[in-house]
């Protein structure tokens, strides 16, 4: 299987080859010409890296980041017991519960530990 630079190295001069064949074959005057091809493996240069960046996923907002962790481990535990005392077993909030009851608890055990 081919390495990353291979296929990078292969990408690169099917790019060249294309270019230099596009620049060849297109209606510009033949003074122009030269200077298309000089510019144009710059743009294809440019345009695949953004297209690995994207296949990547560092471009691409779509694809969603790694979750973060829990700074405070302590707080962690916290929130899942006051999340236990709140929460019926379908995941429903008790009567006369809220998301803000819910923290200030889980803050309240927090401090207690």
């Amino acid at each position: 299987m081919p390495s990353d630079a291979e296929r990078a190295a292969a990408l690169r001069a099917a790019a060249d080859y294309l270019v230099q064949t596009g620049v060849a074959l297109t209606p510009l005057p033949a003074v122009l010409k030269p200077a298309a091809a000089a510019v144009a493996p710059t743009v294809v240069e440019n345009l695949a890296i953004e297209v690995a960046r994207i296949l990547a996923g560092t471009g691409n907002p779509t694809v969603p980041k790694p979750r973060k962790k829990r700074k405070d481990p302590k707080m962690a535990k916290a929130l899942k017991q006051s999340n236990a005392r709140f929460r019926k077993k379908n995941g429903s909030m008790r009567a006369g519960a809220t998301q803000a009851k819910i923290m200030s608890y889980a803050h309240k055990l927090r401090r207690k530990m």
